[in-house]
């Protein structure tokens, strides 16, 4: 074949490869999973849960490391709107679901509230899944996990400790302490509604994230609030096909 030839032959193969459709990189398939979160302890209403998927570099928090403002916002105010608006659409993250309820003491009710919360929530393969929520009836107190491993299929259960996040003393003092405490929890605190002394009681500098010490009876708290762990369990059950 002459040289002209072999250059026509060429050009014809390539302009039908250019013809020929290459799909996209499609991403992975979501995943479906409910999470039940349900509350362990007799003492320790907890607040509205916040639940995020996301890839193993990103951590929701880790024990002897600073809290973060999300944490913080949680552990000292049961606030998880500054933790939903800084997850929400964030790099490495999939889903985000605010629980939208707290969860009242093992065994209780208070109105629509009980001691357990179901939702779902989306992941794609190889995602992790970290929680947080309030132990209401503390100065800065939080429960959770960090970077839990999804189930491939099937169920996976995790008994939650307490974790103390380390920005506000341990005052166990009644103006220091959020209001749904009394609310929610087995006793009503005195003096309650008096809203909520953050300022008053900031560990200066804060502290990395410790396991908490339980209550200790240096406030108004009463022993009815303590608790030994787990303060919660969580069932996570993979459920699309």
């Amino acid at each position: 074949m002459s040289t002209a030839k072999r250059m026509l032959v060429i050009a014809a193969a390539l302009t039908l490869a250019a013809t020929i459709a290459v799909p996209a990189f499609a991403e992975p398939p979501l995943r479906t999973y409910e999470v039940t979160i349900t509350n362990l302890t007799d003492g320790q209403p907890m607040s509205p849960p916040v639940a995020v998927t996301h890839r193993n570099q990103l951590r929701l928090f880790e024990v002897g490391e600073p809290a973060s403002p999300a944490i913080v916002a949680i552990a000292e105010d049961g606030n998880q709107s500054v933790a939903v608006g800084a997850l929400t659409g964030a790099p490495l993250v999939t889903d985000v679901v605010d629980g939208g309820q707290p969860l009242t003491p093992s065994g209780t009710t208070v109105g629509p509230f009980s001691d357990s919360l179901t939702f779902e929530i989306t992941a794609r393969p190889g995602d992790r899944v970290s929680l947080a929520t309030m132990l209401i009836c503390t100065n800065d107190g939080f429960t959770g996990i960090d970077a839990f491993t999804l189930p491939g299929n099937g169920t996976k259960v995790r008994m939650l400790a307490g974790y103390d996040a380390g920005s506000e003393d341990n005052t166990e003092a009644s103006e220091d302490i959020v209001d749904p405490c009394s609310a929610l929890g087995p006793v009503a605190l005195a003096g309650d509604p008096n809203g909520n002394e953050n300022a008053a009681v900031d560990t200066t500098p804060a502290q990395a994230i410790a396991m908490h010490p339980g209550v200790l009876s240096v406030g108004d708290l009463a022993a009815a609030h303590d608790w030994d762990d787990p303060v919660a369990m969580v069932t996570i059950t993979r459920v699309d096909s």
